[in-house]
């Protein structure tokens, strides 16, 4: 049997292991290596005076896990210093049109594989979680339909820790590929997803007989929620300069937008749940101890009055469109595109961003 396809076979067996099923957005060994010194080096560090609790502490705990089952090689790989430029060393390209840095999950084994979903599983929600399974399994929808020569699959995705997990000192997991980039950044008891690139190509596709659309959350909050806008408010959501792309995409760190939309004093009662709705989407995929005070903050009456929301395209669902919610603390853009860009192939595909203009990589935690 080719080894391309042992490797497939374990990250199967991975996932089966441990994830749910990929329902979000659903219509309807190799050998250790220094095990004994890399699980007292992690007992020690789980056991170190904490500020960790709760979330942060069991992400901590299967970081440790994890690094206890790489050689030497591996952890010095995987590991990397909390640099800016390493942070900043993501993107939506396949592997062959940009270079990262990690390990990627078909080189590990089925147990290393596993061990790195279980960080996953600690830092994200059963949504978050299920939706970055949505998002792999397109890549590898893709890969068996896509008629370009690129580098794409499910397991093509890469682990990478920067700087050294800990229960008090800001560190960073990195996790992503082809249009996937999670940055979960951990400090003493708090923790952030920002910021995380959503994508997914194709945007829709057929899994056990059934449709699954990882980002349709996201895509049908926003048509609900333009659709309730009266004639005023919507001359005023809709954007003056066309837009069809994130603007705050990889490489974009360290800049910001303009608001721009309708404001979100202005909505009824009943736009306001609409609009809670649609940030839940973006929020929550962080594990829900963490994100259900941000989703709060973000609701207040005060916060609402500053909050904006952008929208370019048609109001009919199924349509290329682009919108922005802006508030204090974060930005969110979304493009759905229709096959537009070089290696699209023609297939209807997403990009999308969660930032924290201000705590982007936890630099306000």
């Amino acid at each position: 049997m080719p080894a391309s396809h042992v490797r497939r076979l374990l990250y199967a067996g991975a996932v089966s292991l441990l994830l749910l099923p990929a329902g979000c957005g659903s219509d309807s060994d190799d050998e250790a290596g220094e095990s004994s010194t890399a699980t007292a080096s992690a007992s020690a560090s789980a056991t170190a005076t904490s500020s960790a609790t709760g979330a942060t502490a069991a992400v901590l705990s299967a970081a440790n896990a994890f690094l206890a089952t790489l050689d030497d090689t591996q952890k010095t790989t995987v590991q990397g210093e909390r640099t800016t430029a390493n942070l900043a060393q993501w993107s939506n390209l396949p592997d062959q049109l940009f270079e990262r840095a990690g390990l990627r999950m078909d080189k590990l084994s089925g147990e290393q594989q596993a061990a790195v979903l279980a960080i996953l599983k600690a830092g994200l929600s059963t949504d978050g979680y299920n939706q970055v399974a949505g998002i792999t399994t397109a890549d590898g929808v893709l890969a068996s339909t896509a008629t370009m020569n690129l580098d794409f699959g499910a397991d093509h995705y890469w682990i990478r820790i920067l700087g050294t997990p800990s229960a008090t000192d800001i560190w960073t997991v990195q996790y992503g590929g082809h249009h996937l980039a999670v940055n979960l950044t951990m400090k003493g008891d708090e923790m952030t997803l920002a910021p995380t690139l959503w994508g997914a190509q194709p945007a829709s596709y057929t899994e056990s007989s059934k449709t699954v659309e990882p980002l349709s959350g996201e895509t049908k909050a926003a048509f609900a929620l333009v659709d309730s806008l009266d004639a005023t408010q919507l001359k005023a959501a809709v954007l003056d300069t066309a837009v069809t792309e994130i603007v705050l995409g990889a490489g974009q760190d360290g800049k910001t937008l303009a608001q721009e939309g309708v404001q979100a004093s202005t909505f009824t009662s009943e736009q306001k749940t609409l609009l809670q709705a649609l940030l839940s989407q973006w929020i929550t995929p962080l594990v829900t101890s963490e994100s259900s005070a941000k989703l709060t903050a973000a609701m207040t009456s005060a916060n609402l009055a500053k909050t904006t929301f952008g929208w370019y395209g048609s109001t009919t669902i199924g349509n290329p469109i682009y919108y922005r919610v802006q508030g204090p603390g974060f930005t969110i853009e979304f493009a759905h595109q229709q096959g537009q860009g070089a290696n699209a192939g023609g297939v209807t595909h997403i990009h999308s961003i969660y930032r924290e203009p201000d705590n982007d990589y936890g630099a306000s935690l």
